[in-house]
Formats: structure tokens, C-alpha cells, sequence
């Protein structure tokens, strides 16, 4: 990090350091997404979730596709896979409403009345 509070990544990639909280690079979500199926096709995954020592696991990978980074299991692995685990619980939850639905094509929520979308935005 420089004294203007911008990591540079590999590749010149900038993420911004705001208040000791670190911004993720789109080469790093897609790095952690890629260690995260390698372990799970290891059997790092059990019936209640990951085995213990897991985020190591998932460090020594990144380290392995990404060798200058600074991501460490805690807390930047621990704290990115928290936020995912919100954001998919959100997303699952409109998911399952009627009239709501996912379109693979364009990687989108799609909605066959506004009166749904209406709906859910006001109880959220």
C-alpha cells in the first residue's frame, strides 16, 4: 500500500484501502472462486461445511495463482466469504418469491410483473 491508501495488484490492478477495510480486486473474487472449487473437489467439504483449517488451505492457493498478494485467511478470506454468504442468503431469499426468476443468459433477476418487484423492494 502507498501513503495514498491504494494496494497495487498484480497486473496494475488497484484496489483502495478505505479505514483499514481492503477492496477486493475482480482477479482476486475470481482466484478465491477458483480455490474454493479445488478444495471442495479435494474434500475440504464435509456434510456441516468446511473441515478445520480450511482458509489455510484457501491462503496457499491464493498465494499459488497470485504469488505477490496480501490476502491472509483471517481476516480477508474469512471476511469475503462472509459477505458472499449475506449477498447469496439475500439473493436466495428473492429467488424464492413467485414471479421472480434467474436468467442465465444474462446473469440477471428477472421479473414477470412490477407489481412482485414493488412488493419485495418494500418489505426490504
Amino acid at each position: 500500500m502507498d501513503s495514498t491508501g491504494i494496494y497495487s495488484g498484480q497486473d496494475g490492478d488497484k484496489m483502495k484501502c478505505v479505514r483499514g477495510r481492503r477492496s477486493w480486486s475482480k482477479i482476486e473474487e475470481d482466484a478465491l472462486i477458483m480455490c474454493l472449487t479445488n478444495i471442495v473437489t479435494e474434500g475440504w467439504k464435509s456434510e456441516n461445511g468446511f473441515k478445520a483449517d480450511f482458509q489455510r488451505e484457501l491462503e496457499k492457493g491464493m498465494r499459488w495463482i497470485i504469488p505477490n498478494t496480501d490476502l491472509v485467511a483471517t481476516p480477508h478470506i474469512n471476511s469475503k466469504i462472509h459477505v458472499w454468504k449475506k449477498k447469496y442468503g439475500v439473493l436466495s431469499d428473492l429467488l424464492s418469491k413467485s414471479g421472480i426468476g434467474w436468467n442465465s443468459t444474462t446473469s440477471m433477476i428477472e421479473v414477470e410483473d412490477e407489481g412482485v418487484w414493488d412488493s419485495c423492494i418494500r418489505v426490504n
